[in-house]
């Protein structure tokens, strides 16, 4: 079976956990292949450990006109009522407004292209991640190819001015989303889906990459770790900010802040305003094993996840539980579903945008003796091995798959969404169960 799997923008080096199920689901016997819309910034187009990536994914953009062209003369001339019907339905359906119309116009093109370019591929099934211009895309080429298609739905997709939610998730086979939170925030808004095909998959850790040091160094000042791309909802200005608090409280401290981003400008001002040049550094992307080495060397982990002002949020996330497979202690926001990750003992939770409760929260793991902090980064590893595992989960989205893909003559098809139950998190208030 081959699956072809739909992304805005592929890959990055906050998509990781996308690279790890690609990974894992070829493990499991399955074949992908990879679309992109867009190419990756030059910063990533650099990355020696993305090159092969980079060699085996179909982009569309930027644009092949005279492919481009074909692609939608072919469809319109042999697949007519296909092409028009399926233009027709995206732009009739509700819309916010001209502009999100008019976009929607174009992701119907790229689909067209993108069906094009996949007309060959032999794929069985088409899965879209983000329910964004990606998910249209793969709707467009469902329509066109006659295959069937999921899609992956995280946070911002969700929330940040979503369009035609409804038409992707109705007119997909199954969908996953990342908490429960999210799932629950799905069917409220958009009454008439059915929950059963609606599933909840943690983001995944690959425990085997992710090992803890068998000694953690001992920091000449208490190290706190942040990754995460430099905007909005990830709440870096917060973190800055209650550094700055322990610090006038007499807490020596370091902190570093990996990842890149519009508001890099803006948060370099902040921490020269601050003062804290001398104990904040903005590091900017980093690759996977130099994070694996930050987090080796972190006696904290602080992620201050906000709601944006446009809505945008995290779904559930991916760094937060790397840095709890690193049994590094953490603190972040009770915010979304971050509450099903960071459970009783891993770490703590505090209102979002609240510098002293956050500086409060990083002084308490501070003040703890290196015992007390060891076994609050065990509680961590401890559910991320019950509810976080690669290996464990991607079974189940195989399964799926395998059972959504076009039927073959003669073998009788089943809702395996139905079927599979979601699994219980075997690790609660602090007990294994």
């Amino acid at each position: 079976m081959k699956i072809g799997y739909i992304i805005g923008t592929y890959p990055l080096v906050t998509t990781t956990f996308i690279d790890r199920e690609v990974q894992g689901i070829r493990e499991q016997g399955i074949d992908i292949a990879l679309l992109s819309i867009r190419r990756p910034p030059p910063e990533v187009e650099q990355m020696e450990e993305y090159r092969a990536v980079r060699q085996s994914t179909i982009y569309l953009l930027p644009l092949n006109w005279t492919r481009f062209m074909a692609a939608h003369v072919y469809f319109a001339l042999t697949h007519p009522l296909a092409y028009w019907s399926l233009f027709g339905y995206l732009v009739s359906r509700p819309h916010p407004n001209w502009r999100q119309r008019l976009k929607t116009v174009l992701h119907f093109a790229e689909g067209v292209y993108a069906a094009y370019l996949l007309r060959d591929a032999g794929c069985d099934h088409l899965h879209a991640h983000f329910a964004d211009r990606a998910a249209t895309v793969a709707l467009c080429v469902s329509r066109l190819l006659s295959r069937p298609y999921s899609l992956t739905a995280h946070a911002n997709d969700l929330y940040a001015g979503p369009v035609l939610l409804f038409e992707k998730f109705k007119n997909a086979k199954f969908a996953v989303t990342v908490s429960k939170f999210n799932k629950e925030y799905i069917l409220k808004n958009h009454p008439g889906l059915d929950a059963d095909r609606i599933i909840v998959l943690h983001p995944w850790v690959n425990l085997n990459e992710f090992q803890p040091p068998a000694n953690r160094p001992e920091n000449r000042r208490f190290s706190i770790l942040s990754v995460g791309r430099l905007v909005e909802k990830k709440g870096h200005r917060h973190l800055i900010q209650a550094c700055r608090l322990l610090r006038d409280r007499g807490s020596h401290i370091e902190c570093l802040i990996v990842g890149g981003g519009p508001l890099e400008n803006e948060l370099c001002q902040l921490v020269s305003t601050q003062g804290m040049a001398d104990c904040v550094q903005l590091a900017g992307p980093q690759s996977k094993a130099e994070v694996l080495l930050r987090l080796a060397a972190a006696d904290a982990f602080v992620l201050a996840s906000v709601v944006a002002k446009d809505g945008d949020r995290d779904g559930m996330p991916v760094a937060l539980a790397e840095a709890m497979a690193m049994q590094v202690p953490v603190i972040s926001t009770n915010i979304v579903g971050i509450g099903e990750l960071v459970q009783d003992g891993a770490g703590f939770l505090v209102s979002p945008e609240d510098p002293d409760a956050l500086a409060r929260a990083i002084q308490t793991v501070y003040a703890m003796d290196s015992e007390t902090r060891i076994e609050m980064g065990k509680r961590g590893r401890a559910i991320v091995e019950a509810d976080f595992d690669v290996h464990k989960d991607l079974s189940r989205l195989a399964e799926l798959f395998w059972q959504s893909a076009t039927p073959k003559p003669g073998i009788q098809t089943r809702n395996v969404a139905r079927e599979i139950p979601e699994r219980k998190s075997i690790v609660s208030h602090g007990r294994t169960q």
